[in-house]
């Protein structure tokens, strides 16, 4: 008997599903994603659209949405739910056409459950009470949703299950916290973020990511069409946004071209996304603040930190000109 198996009530179901009720609110059930997505902050619905494929083309410093679905699932494991919003948007809008809900927290389980029968779609979304993805089994999910979580946090989901193995084919992950480190993670993995956005909301920042788990579209050969080698520190496959971000700066070492990329994103640097721009307008006043209130001679690391990081931002806010 697993952990969160443990702590269920007799007459729990094993492996942890809870079918959804039937509603006793007397709602009616809502057909229309605009309803839930009333309901959702702007970076949840990014975040879900992103899973569909939804992505920018690059015009100067302007980006545009290219509407519409352009890849669908069969089941998407939505891991810490919430109130299933995300979970119902995605069957609503198609990009999956069935969801598992999964949260390591009963109360919010209830209420997605409850939430998942008024909209009417307790044929399509089970709940799962689960610690992380402890409870998914092989085969189960081919796509992978885990947003609002720290960084850390988040890799250590991640390690306790093989992905490639579980079967997952692609994922958005949007950690809340040492993003630096979490996109270097995906890079050691192997997995090739396939874009990514910034958001900001509610008065902070949040990079979502789309991230290729599967190897079957993988190139097999080392390098990228351009005729170069990967970057140190990348898997042999490397996607195309950060080979672009190398050519931008091509007089930079690529160890120095790798940092910044893992520090703001390289498909938000080559799209030369506006909302990253404020970012690092922000980040270098903060920066700067930090700098001054410092003593050199007694925090000698930590003011050479924050010079890199100022000589970066002000490397990337050169291509905004």
């Amino acid at each position: 008997m697993s952990k969160m198996q443990e702590g269920l009530p007799a007459g729990a179901m094993n492996k942890t599903d809870m079918p959804s009720h039937v509603p006793v609110t007397g709602q009616s059930p809502a057909g229309d994603e605009a309803v839930v997505a009333g309901r959702m902050s702007h970076r949840l619905i990014t975040d879900a659209d992103m899973l569909g494929g939804m992505s920018f083309e690059v015009s100067g410093a302007q980006s545009k949405v290219a509407a519409g679905v352009l890849d669908k699932f069969r089941c998407v494991a939505d891991v810490g739910c919430d109130h299933g919003y995300v979970s119902i948007y995605l069957v609503q809008k198609g990009i999956a056409e069935t969801a598992l809900a999964m949260d390591v927290r009963k109360g919010p389980l209830s209420m997605a459950e409850s939430n998942i029968s008024d909209y009417g779609l307790a044929d399509k979304i089970r709940v799962r009470l689960s610690d992380g993805l402890s409870e998914l089994e092989k085969g189960e999910a081919d796509a992978l949703v885990i947003a609002g979580m720290g960084g850390k946090l988040m890799i250590s989901i991640l390690e306790k299950k093989d992905l490639r193995e579980l079967g997952i084919r692609v994922a958005v992950l949007q950690p809340q916290s040492d993003i630096h480190e979490f996109r270097q993670y995906l890079r050691d993995k192997g997995y090739v973020t396939l874009d990514e956005r910034v958001v900001f909301e509610d008065g902070k920042y949040y990079f979502p990511m789309r991230v290729q788990i599967s190897e079957a579209e993988q190139s097999e050969t080392k390098g990228t069409k351009d005729g170069h080698d990967d970057l140190p520190g990348t898997k042999p496959f490397a996607a195309d946004g950060l080979n672009i971000v190398r050519n931008l700066f091509s007089a930079m070492e690529d160890e120095t071209v790798l940092r910044i990329c893992n520090r703001y994103g390289e498909h938000n640097i080559a799209r030369r996304d506006p909302v990253l721009k404020d970012y690092l307008v922000h980040g270098k006043e903060v920066a700067l603040s930090i700098l001054k209130s410092l003593d050199e001679s007694a925090h000698g690391e930590r003011v050479e930190a924050l010079r890199q990081e100022l000589s970066d931002i002000e490397a990337v806010l050169a291509l905004f000109e």
